[in-house]
């Protein structure tokens, strides 16, 4: 049995996504004097939002090829 089947790395990958999210929109706002005025906050926080998407896909895409294979 490797990391994959046992699913440490999605859900670790997943607390990665989790742990950007909540730096780049609850943080940063409440840190950075005009978060929402900089030049890069706009770029940081939609990628943050993209991410979970990105997970799903990948992770889940992996899935269901395993699943097709073993079909």
């Amino acid at each position: 049995m490797n990391s994959q089947d046992s699913g440490k790395v999605p859900f670790i990958a997943m607390l990665v996504v989790i742990a950007f999210l909540f730096v780049v929109c609850i943080i940063c706002p409440l840190v950075v004097p005009d978060w929402s005025k900089q030049p890069y906050a706009l770029s940081l926080m939609a990628a943050g939002l993209l991410l979970p998407f990105v997970h799903f896909f990948i992770f889940g895409g992996l899935e269901l090829s395993r699943s097709k294979k073993e079909q």
